[in-house]
């Protein structure tokens, strides 16, 4: 018996501690210029050196500036066009080490800017614009990355473009695709999701065949807004839209069955209004306006939980129009940094770091809301002196499900914990 205890405080000492929720904290904050009216900042992008170091790509007023995430030092600012959109839209992408920029501009390096980043830490370089005849601006774009090529929502709202990137410098139009209405797109492995703005739809494409795309299925959504934006989950059973309409919410919908496309699970901040969605693993990162940055976890997508949340418009939380507060964020950092971009200028990064899923704190066995040392040392007595355990706690110990509260579990837990 001295011996399995001794074994035991052995690995509650080398143990560390799991948070019950995400954390999310402030790294750093820029402001940048706006336009005297509020307006000037849109998208925010990311992109990771093979070196390893972290840099953001923001749209503002004057162009997109190149900012890397550690020390927030801001490497250069790429002109761009500022003519003919009142709230200066930039969307920005990448694909190998370049980032691609698109605009409702016209004006200054019009077109789709293609910015060489290679040169970083010490500097980044515009190549390049692209543009197909007199077609100029655009409000979107996504990179099939796996693919090589971009999808670019056109100039008159009615579809969107296949390019060719594989040349990254030189792209190559291959085909428009006709949906009607188009606000924005998100591509991934051939498959093309729409969001299709006052149409109230949003489609779903195989681009397999670049000169022949499929559309797959086309989803009304009853008692619609303005359907802004989509994103699908990594493993392609899900895809999240966004309506940014009064009070509308973000819509979760099982897309496994394309002839049964339904919604699973809806969310919606205080504010009202939601931006954007962007889906990584189990979490959702919205763009919510006057609410700021949130993060939702949807590890069950029937029940999608508020895991984390930063105000960066603390002033208030009403609902927009007038557009304010947290227009983009970026979330696939390699050293855990999110970045979010203000519709006034205002750049923010965060530090973040996943809990656990869905509200479920399995492994908090005494209930105090972290999974640490504590846990591991209540599980011992517990499998040793078969401890009366409440509901509750048995669901948080049973960590491999078996309905046996044994050494097994507290195996499990050991492994939880130092994972984290």
């Amino acid at each position: 018996m001295f011996r399995i205890l001794s074994i035991f405080f052995t690995l509650i000492i080398l143990c560390s501690s799991v948070e019950a929720e995400d954390t999310f904290t402030l790294h750093g904050q820029i402001q940048f210029n706006d336009d005297g009216e509020g307006n000037g900042g849109s998208d925010v992008w990311g992109y990771t050196t093979p070196a390893g170091e972290d840099y953001a790509i923001m749209g503002i007023l004057e162009g997109v500036v190149i900012i890397r995430a550690e020390d927030l030092a801001i490497i250069d600012t790429i002109l761009g066009p500022m003519q003919g959109d009142p709230y200066y839209h930039r969307d920005i992408k990448t694909f190998d080490h370049y980032a691609y920029v698109v605009s409702e501009n016209t004006g200054t390096n019009e077109g789709m800017q293609i910015i060489d980043m290679s040169g970083l830490p010490e500097s980044v370089e515009l190549v390049g614009t692209y543009s197909y005849n007199e077609h100029v601006r655009s409000h979107n774009m996504s990179i099939d990355a796996a693919r090589g090529f971009a999808y670019i929502c056109g100039q008159t709202y009615e579809g969107f473009r296949v390019v060719d990137i594989n040349n990254p410098e030189n792209p190559d139009d291959i085909y428009f695709v006709y949906t009607e209405q188009i606000h924005d797109v998100f591509a991934r492995q051939d498959t093309v999701y729409v969001a299709e703005g006052w149409r109230g739809t949003f489609s779903i494409h195989d681009l397999s065949n670049k000169n022949n795309p499929e559309l797959l299925a086309r989803v009304e959504i009853p008692y619609n807004g303005y359907v802004h934006n989509i994103w699908s989950s990594e493993d392609g059973k899900y895809v999240v839209t966004t309506e940014e309409t009064e009070p509308m919410t973000v819509k979760i919908w099982s897309v496994e069955d394309l002839e049964n496309i339904h919604v699973v699970g809806e969310y919606l901040g205080d504010n009202l209004v939601a931006h954007n969605a962007q889906v990584i693993g189990t979490r959702i990162f919205i763009s919510h306006y006057t609410y700021g940055m949130v993060i939702i976890d949807f590890s069950d997508p029937t029940d999608p939980v508020e895991s984390a949340h930063f105000d960066t418009f603390p002033q208030h939380d009403d609902p927009s129009p007038p557009w304010l507060g947290n227009w983009g964020v970026f979330q696939y950092t390699e050293n855990g940094y999110v970045y979010g971009s203000d519709l006034d200028g205002l750049f923010t990064v965060m530090k973040y770091q996943k809990g656990l899923e869905n509200g479920v704190i399995y492994g908090d066995v005494n209930e105090d809301q972290i999974v640490n040392a504590m846990d591991l040392a209540f599980l011992v007595i517990v499998v040793l002196t078969d401890q009366v355990l409440t509901e509750a706690q048995w669901t948080r110990a049973d960590l491999n499900f078996d309905e046996v509260i044994n050494i097994m579990d507290i195996f499990h837990l050991t492994e939880l914990i130092n994972n984290y």
